[in-house]
């Protein structure tokens, strides 16, 4: 009787309040565990290891050699890319320098594992490596002067010319303003030391996700705790929050383990679920012009039952039902409401009868 109901309810909605929010990604046979933010159309990505170039629309990875290497130098840990440049970071510390025309480079290494890159286009290009070693950044090219040291965690490129960069090294906050040197965010709380979560709206509003569900709010520095999660599916827990992406002015996404993804589109006062149908989600990105003046382009969410595609576009308002859809939901909640009655009588018709036949 529920699924009746659901059935003809749903007839009365209209097909585009109904439509997914995700779409699973045309990747084919690759399997993607990472994938850089990019205001191109392409973007670096890693698949098993193996670093290359990636289009969410068609699903096309280009894995990218390494100029010299007599083999493999290991598995890919992190990627960055920037108006069709890209740096890969293996896990040896090695650096390569790509392009989409395909010309590559070795860079001078850094010290520990990378974690995190980030990189700006403009003269100079600039470059920034959060590894287990501490926070590394300088020109593109040259040798990465050390920042800060401890455990590097996370590095974002600013969202445009003006704002800051940002990174994580030992649950510190640092960041980068234009002209300026690398300093200690001023008044950042003090984040959990595991923490790899953390964007910046291009209105400069800072979001930082602990690994516990605590999401912080900064702005102008004045931070506020503006979420915190709570437990999913009775003995779930709290879920794991994994990743944020800006979009755009006031819009950002949180992805967890366990409870899919979160959107906020008020700068991280409110938030609402918009979760693919994959609940762990390990890594989020944005390929398109997010911080354009109309963003359009795609969020990527990964997890490990696969990539999933959400396409930029306005959020959809409520459905404004008009004289024909207000008809046809009357008429379905009186049929949904009668069929009801109809099976209740039914129901109670066999259960009396069948008392009467047990009591001869």
């Amino acid at each position: 009787m529920l699924a009746v109901g659901l059935m003809l309810t749903l007839t009365a909605i209209p097909v585009a309040a109904a439509a997914g929010w995700w779409v699973p990604a045309p990747i084919g046979s690759r399997s993607i565990c990472a994938v850089a933010s990019n205001q191109g159309s392409a973007t670096l990505a890693i698949s098993k290891g193996v670093p290359g170039w990636y289009r969410p629309t068609s699903g096309s990875f280009s894995p990218l050699a390494v100029p010299g290497a007599v083999s493999a130098p290991g598995p890919a840990a992190a990627v960055a890319a920037r108006d069709g440049v890209g740096v890969a970071a293996y896990r040896s510390g090695l650096l390569l320098q790509v392009s989409q025309g395909g010309g590559s480079r070795r860079l001078p290494s850094v010290p520990g594992v990378p974690r995190a890159l980030a990189l700006v286009g403009g003269n100079p290009q600039l470059l920034a490596v959060a590894t287990s070693r501490g926070l590394f950044s300088g020109r593109l090219g040259s040798r990465l002067a050390l920042v800060a040291a401890g455990e590097g965690r996370a590095v974002i490129p600013p969202p445009h010319a003006g704002r800051a960069w940002l990174a994580l090294v030992d649950g510190r906050l640092w960041d980068r303003s234009a002209g300026g040197g690398w300093a200690r965010a001023p008044g950042s709380p003090r984040f959990d030391r595991q923490t790899q979560a953390v964007a910046e709206l291009s209105t400069g509003v800072i979001l930082v996700g602990e690994p516990g569900g605590l999401i912080w709010r900064g702005d102008r520095g004045r931070w506020d705790r503006a979420l915190q999660l709570l437990p999913y599916g009775g003995l779930g827990g709290v879920p794991q929050v994994t990743a944020l992406v800006a979009d755009g002015a006031t819009s950002a996404y949180l992805g967890t383990e366990g409870f899919g993804t979160l959107l906020t589109t008020d700068a991280g006062y409110t938030w609402y679920r918009a979760a693919p149908s994959d609940r762990s989600i390990s890594s989020l990105a944005t390929v398109g012009p997010v911080f354009a003046a109309h963003a359009h382009g795609f969020v990527v969410a990964i997890s490990a039952g696969g990539v999933f595609l959400h396409r930029l576009q306005a959020l959809p308002a409520p459905p404004i039902y008009g004289p024909t859809s207000q008809t046809m939901e009357l008429v379905g909640t009186a049929v949904v409401t009668l069929l009801a009655a109809l099976l209740v009588t039914l129901l109670l018709w066999y259960l009396t009868r069948r008392q009467r036949r047990l009591s001869v």
